[in-house]
């Protein structure tokens, strides 16, 4: 997609986003924020075939909430309940991966971390923006925030480019690569005499079809003529020799130059 059409996404998510008041925050977000952009590149210089892909996270947590300094009641008090939750499931897969010794970590506790387990560790590179409160009253917040900040900072991870193959792309080039050896190797072994092979005479719609070709290719209509074994070479030979016979005829008889059709392509 564009970028107008990236930005549209955002807006639309920023619009739908559910915000409340409570006694410490007159627009707390009330629900966790991803943008995810999936970006592919190619190379104008090496194969085309070869695509790099990258995807981008960006991520906006809801604050966790003290509820005994929110105050909070009814839905509010349930939201804060569940930001919470989501909140400890993601400190316990960065604990787990902070931690060497550890095998499992739990990503599929919660969807946040189901949706955040390329951006947390592995093939990945990880930004994280802590916001603290500077007062002394948020005291005990700002511990839990910076603490939770440098585990994260412990979180090893191993970057490497992800390139994959475009499968159409490589299926056609690989298709004119066989094409152009068969070619080769009928007409080597058509010269070299052995296996000489036999060829059905051309019918009046073939040597048409050659001769429209032919004259395309004069004309600087088409750069190549395509060549698949050697009757083919015997057949363009005879009909570009028709061809210019019959151009010097009409020159010498002052005609106008003649179209030539099957029925020429028969004489």
């Amino acid at each position: 997609g564009s970028e107008e059409e990236a930005m549209n996404l955002f807006f639309e998510g920023e619009t739908n986003r559910a915000i409340a008041e409570h006694q410490m925050n007159s627009a707390s977000s009330r629900s966790h924020c991803i943008l995810t952009i999936y970006v592919e590149s190619r190379s104008r210089v090496e194969s085309a075939d070869r695509v790099l892909s990258s995807k981008l996270n960006m991520v906006d947590l809801a604050g966790s909430e003290r509820v005994t300094k929110t105050h909070s009641t009814g839905a509010i008090l349930r939201e804060a309940m569940y930001i919470n939750k989501s909140l400890s499931f993601l400190e316990q897969c960065v604990n787990a991966l902070s931690d060497r010794g550890r095998d499992h970590v739990p990503f599929r506790q919660s969807r946040l971390t189901h949706v955040l387990k390329d951006s947390l560790g592995g093939n990945c590179k990880t930004v994280m923006i802590a916001n603290i409160w500077g007062e002394a009253a948020q005291l005990h917040e700002t511990i839990s925030t910076l603490s939770f900040a440098t585990r994260m900072m412990k979180v090893k991870s191993e970057v490497s480019v992800n390139v994959k193959v475009d499968a159409h792309l490589l299926v056609k080039k690989y298709e004119q690569e066989i094409k152009e050896l068969k070619q080769e190797l009928a007409m080597h072994d058509a010269l070299s005499g052995r296996n000489r092979p036999t060829y059905v005479p051309y019918t009046e719609e073939q040597r048409f079809e050659l001769q429209q070709s032919i004259k395309a290719y004069c004309d600087g209509t088409v750069d190549t003529i395509e060549v698949v074994n050697l009757r083919h070479i015997t057949e363009i030979l005879q009909q570009f020799k028709m061809i210019t016979n019959n151009a010097l005829e009409d020159a010498k008889s002052g005609r106008p130059a003649r179209a030539d059709t099957g029925d020429d392509a028969a004489e």
